[in-house]
C-alpha cells in the first residue's frame, strides 16, 4: 500500500513538474520530496487493454533484465510485480558505453486504464575517483551541475539512457502480441506448472540463467536446482 501511494504522489508531482519544465524549457528532472526523479506518461490508443499493456511492458523488462549480477546485487535488483494493480518495480543498473559510468535507479511502471507511467527514482551514478581509483556511488541529489561540468554530464547521460528505456518499453507495448495467461495462481505464487506457455513461465520465474535448445525443445536453467523443460513453447516438466 505504501509503495502504491508513494508512486502516485511521485508520478503526480512529476507530471506537474514536467509541464513546468516544458513551459520553461528547463531540466527534464523533477524534485519530489528532496529526490531527483524522471517521469513520463503516455496514452496507449491501440486498443490494448490495461492488463495487456502491463504484461507486454513487464515481459520486455524480464527478457532484457541482466541475470549475471553478483550475489550481493541480486536482492537489490529483484523485480517486484503487482499483477492486480498493474505495476512493477526493480532496481536497474545501466552502464554507459561512452563514459563507462554506471547508473542505478528504481525503475517503476504502472498502468491505469490505457495510460502508462514510467518513473526513475533513487538515481545514483558510479565512477572511479581519479586519485585513488575507487568506485564512488553518488546520489543525484548531491550533484552540483552548476559548479561541476562533469556532474552535468552525469545528469544529461542518464536522461538519455532513461529516454531510451522509455522508447523501448513503449515499442514493446505497441508491437508485441498480448500473451494468453491462465495460470494466474501459479504466477502470483512464483511457481511453475505443466501446461504453462513460455510467457507464463517468464512471468512466474523470471528470465532463466541459461537456455539450451534442440529442435522444438528447450531446457531453461535457473540455478543448480531449478530446471524447466519446454516443447513447442509449452512447459512439459520441471525440476524445482
Amino acid at each position: 500500500m505504501k509503495k502504491t501511494i508513494l508512486f502516485a504522489v511521485l508520478a503526480w508531482c512529476a507530471y506537474c513538474m514536467q509541464l513546468h519544465a516544458q513551459a520553461t524549457n528547463s531540466s527534464p528532472y523533477s524534485e519530489v520530496q528532496g529526490k531527483l526523479i524522471l517521469s513520463e506518461f503516455h496514452t496507449i490508443d491501440t486498443g490494448i487493454p490495461s492488463e495487456g499493456i502491463f504484461l507486454n511492458a513487464l515481459l520486455w523488462m524480464i527478457e532484457n533484465q541482466e541475470t549475471t549480477q553478483e550475489d550481493t546485487e541480486k536482492e537489490e535488483n529483484q523485480l517486484e510485480a503487482d499483477y492486480d494493480k498493474h505495476q512493477y518495480e526493480l532496481g536497474l543498473m545501466q552502464a554507459s558505453k561512452q563514459s563507462g559510468t554506471r547508473y542505478r535507479c528504481s525503475f517503476s511502471v504502472k498502468v491505469v486504464d490505457n495510460i502508462i507511467t514510467i518513473l526513475a527514482s533513487n538515481i545514483t551514478c558510479e565512477a572511479e575517483a581519479s586519485v585513488i581509483m575507487l568506485v564512488k556511488r553518488t546520489p543525484f541529489e548531491k550533484l552540483q551541475p552548476e559548479k561541476k561540468p562533469k556532474h552535468k554530464e552525469y545528469l544529461d547521460e542518464f536522461a538519455t539512457i532513461y529516454k531510451d528505456m522509455v522508447k523501448k518499453t513503449l515499442e514493446a507495448v505497441n508491437t508485441r502480441t498480448v500473451p494468453t495467461v491462465t495460470h494466474w495462481a501459479e504466477i502470483k505464487a512464483r511457481d511453475v506448472a505443466k501446461g504453462m506457455n513460455k510467457q507464463e513461465c517468464l512471468l512466474a520465474l523470471g528470465k532463466p540463467a541459461s537456455v539450451q535448445r534442440q529442435g522444438n525443445k528447450e531446457e531453461w536453467m535457473y540455478d543448480s536446482y531449478t530446471y524447466v523443460f519446454l516443447e513447442n513453447d509449452v512447459v512439459m516438466s520441471f525440476i524445482k
